[in-house]
């Protein structure tokens, strides 16, 4: 089954580092990628000693060049872009895909258990409710631990939905771990403001009870209507907030007055003015893109003139498809899909096996979550962001691929 072969203190230090990492992300960013870092060093050692490439092992091939040619497209946009220096600093952020492969070449093999990973999310979300409850109360305004109020709130949401997959299968003492931590994050993300959050968190809600009725709550009317009254709670939670119903009625306003022609320097009516004239600046360059740090100025040369100068001065189009589209093309959409499709459809395939269920709901979960992050902002912008899904990813996608029936029938 393997390629490779690791020793006890590798396996050991990969384990120690996975179960750290969710604690340390949300917290402080040089934590997240020191942790990367180690496991990078420890995955080249492995290349180098063995001999060993993670393109050619059957397990991490899909991943190793689904994640390096992301960043490949990226670099190739950069380059031909008119201006490629000012766009080096947002590649930096994606540099994590770029050693993707190594990452997961030292996870490869190590024997993690599921089961402490899902606790060390856990206990993670209690830390970090912690944190932003001791900053509301010293009078914070967004508490977020240590970073951007926007990547806490998402980070916090894909820890929710990563911890709970089990929720069903756990004892009563677990059940009550895992429900106090969702708590802790349900009040961490209204205290952080982050309405982008609240948004995924209905669709992963959604997403969830699809993926479990089948398994666990078809017949199981009990369940049934615990799962009904924590959808209903945050349902309420997010309509609740004053600053939500009025977002909500402003945002309808404000999309009336864009489609009459009558006021377009709105938050609303920019966001709407940028994705419209994006398919103008998308015909400039269709294939790789004007460049990251190009986008806005070239989108807001096809704008409505009072809109061009506010277009101009954001950093980015408010959307990750029509950004990666305007800025990187054809080609760099398509990287971005390749990088949430594949894995998802490795995972939705082999939901059904027993063995690999929990691990393909976390899949799902995480490709879910990603991509509807995408929808009102840039996840793969942020270095916290992509440090969690490369690591992830290179957890679940090869533990799935390697276990998947039809590779063990091949061994």
């Amino acid at each position: 089954m393997s390629d490779i072969t690791i020793s006890k203190w590798h396996s050991s230090v990969i384990v120690y580092l996975l179960l750290c990492f969710p604690i340390v992300i949300g917290t402080v960013k040089i934590f997240g990628n020191l942790i990367l870092f180690i496991i990078l060093c420890l995955g080249i050692i492995v290349a180098i000693s063995q001999k060993a490439s993670p393109f050619k092992i059957t397990a991490l091939r899909s991943f190793s060049f689904i994640t390096a040619g992301y960043f490949l497209v990226m670099f190739l946009s950069i380059v031909f872009a008119n201006e490629p220096n000012t766009s080096f600093l947002h590649l930096g952020r994606k540099i994590h895909f770029l050693f993707a492969p190594f990452i997961a070449l030292a996870i490869y093999q190590v024997n993690w258990d599921i089961n402490r990973l899902l606790l060390s999310l856990k206990v993670a979300l209690i830390i970090l409710g912690s944190i932003v409850l001791t900053q509301y109360f010293l009078g914070i305004e967004r508490p977020s631990g240590m970073i951007n109020a926007n990547v806490f709130g998402d980070l916090v949401v894909m820890m929710i939905f990563l911890s709970i997959v089990k929720i069903f299968a756990e004892n009563r003492q677990n059940q009550i771990l895992t429900l106090s931590a969702v708590l802790m994050g349900l009040v961490t993300i209204i205290l952080s403001g982050n309405r982008g959050s609240m948004i995924s968190l209905i669709i992963l809600s959604t997403s969830f009870i699809f993926l479990t009725y089948n398994h666990y709550l078809r017949g199981q009317k009990k369940l049934q209507l615990i799962i009904f009254i924590l959808f209903s709670i945050i349902i309420c939670m997010f309509f609740s907030q004053q600053t939500v119903r009025d977002r909500a009625f402003l945002a309808k306003q404000e999309i009336g007055q864009w489609i009459n022609n009558e006021h377009k320097n709105t938050s609303v009516g920019l966001r709407l003015e940028m994705w419209s004239s994006s398919l103008q600046a998308f015909q400039d360059s269709p294939w790789i893109g004007v460049g990251y740090r190009n986008a806005n100025n070239v989108v807001a040369r096809y704008a409505d003139d009072k809109t061009k100068d506010a277009i101009s001065q954001f950093s980015h189009l408010h959307n990750e498809y029509i950004t990666n589209l305007v800025s990187a093309g054809i080609l760099g959409l398509s990287a971005l899909l390749t990088l949430l499709i594949i894995p998802l459809k490795l995972f939705i395939k082999n939901i059904r096996h027993k063995e690999l269920y929990f691990h393909s709901v976390m899949g799902i979960m995480l490709c879910v979550g990603y991509a509807s992050f995408g929808l009102t902002h840039i996840a793969f912008g942020e270095e916290h962001m992509n440090a969690f899904y490369v690591l992830f990813l290179s957890i679940l996608m090869p533990y799935v691929k390697m276990q998947e029936p039809s590779a063990i029938m091949n061994i």
